[in-house]
């Protein structure tokens, strides 16, 4: 059986690094962690002392590009690869969506190098779609032939498709996720105010940043509700007795290039989904009919849509469905294992 080691302080049982884990498994894999117990700067010398046994692969999880020297150290020892997740590059998230620094700055072309840097070291740096892809390549220099896409796929075991709410009156329209600028969660409070003649409670389960400016958006307002995070053994029932399922409507770059976990939730639990179209979708739902698009920051637009679903409640259980056959054919298991294959394929003996 072959071992992939996972290297550095990642956190094994968040959303993404447990579903490749996961996939892994399936593939036929053994899972090995190790986990410096203290700051990545020291993780090379903890691995030292650590005896570690040699893998096939070393697996660099989401968020950790700083661990990527103490890995690369042992890979060239090994004489083994590596692969780096990073999901999120550090360069993109302080520049472009926490606006940090200017791109012109002297601190993010600092930035830029470091990180650009470490993405061509590694083997390969897997992105979670085919425009995150595009701007490592075009923005950060990073060759083509080092990188690969993953999406981000669900916990099928548990978001599993629930049974439709009635289709009628009252109706509840959803977002499950963080209040941070990439969501739009502000653009769900506009439109629920352009909503107030339907029957139909808007809301917002979670938690971040941008919480308290909605709530005071929301003033006044009786078909909005806020709630805090809910626990998550029940979160797929409670997805599940919504009408309607919210994905992102930011106007930040970051939204043409991500697809969140909110969305592969949503698909997986059988919900119509309304959301932004965004280059992210290019090579897998593209312009769907099963899904609700609408023009990013539009709140006129989510509730013109939100409006024309709801006039026609018959139709959502279908709709339904429809989004979770969509899911099955572009992000099911299936899917994701060829896709993982696809990867090791590309770095290990015998590959492609």
């Amino acid at each position: 059986m072959p071992t992939v080691l996972w290297w550095g302080r990642g956190d094994k049982n968040y959303s993404r690094n447990r579903t490749i884990a996961r996939l892994f498994g399936e593939l036929g894999w053994e899972c090995d962690y190790f986990h410096p117990a203290v700051g990545s700067e020291l993780g090379l010398v903890q691995a030292c002392f650590s005896r570690l046994k040699k893998p096939d692969l070393i697996w660099l999880p989401c968020f950790r590009q700083r661990d990527m020297a103490s890995a690369l150290h042992f890979s060239k020892k090994w004489k083994i690869p590596v692969i780096s997740d990073p999901l999120t590059s550090s360069y993109q998230k302080q520049v472009y969506e926490r606006k940090k620094f200017s791109p012109d700055s002297w601190r993010a072309k600092r930035l830029l190098n470091w990180e650009a840097n470490l993405f061509k070291k590694a083997d390969l740096i897997v992105l979670e779609n085919t425009a995150y892809a595009d701007f490592v390549r075009d923005e950060m220099g990073v060759p083509a032939e080092k990188l690969a896409v993953l999406y981000n796929g669900a916990f099928t075991r548990f978001f599993t498709p629930q049974p439709a709410p009635k289709p009628g009156p009252p109706f509840e329209v959803g977002f499950v996720g963080s209040f941070q600028p990439s969501m739009g969660t502000d653009v769900i409070v506009k439109a629920a105010r352009l909503c107030q003649d339907l029957p139909v409670k808007w809301t917002l389960i979670g938690e971040g940043d941008d919480k308290p400016r909605d709530m005071e958006l929301a003033q006044g307002l009786n078909n909005v509700e806020f709630t805090g995070w809910v626990e998550y053994e029940t979160l797929p029932e409670r997805m599940g007795n919504m009408h309607i399922l919210l994905g992102i409507f930011g106007t930040t770059r970051k939204t043409d290039f991500v697809i969140p976990n909110k969305i592969f939730e949503a698909m997986a639990v059988a919900r119509p989904l309304i959301t932004q179209q965004a280059s992210a979708y290019a090579d897998n739902l593209g312009n769907s009919p099963v899904i609700g698009w609408v023009d990013r920051g539009d709140e006129q637009a989510l509730a013109d849509k939100v409006r024309e679903w709801i006039a026609r409640p018959e139709e959502l259980p279908e709709r339904g469905r429809n989004t979770r056959a969509l899911f099955d054919r572009h992000f099911g298991d299936d899917k994701m294992r060829g896709m993982l294959q696809a990867i090791l394929d590309r770095v290990l003996p015998g590959g492609e």
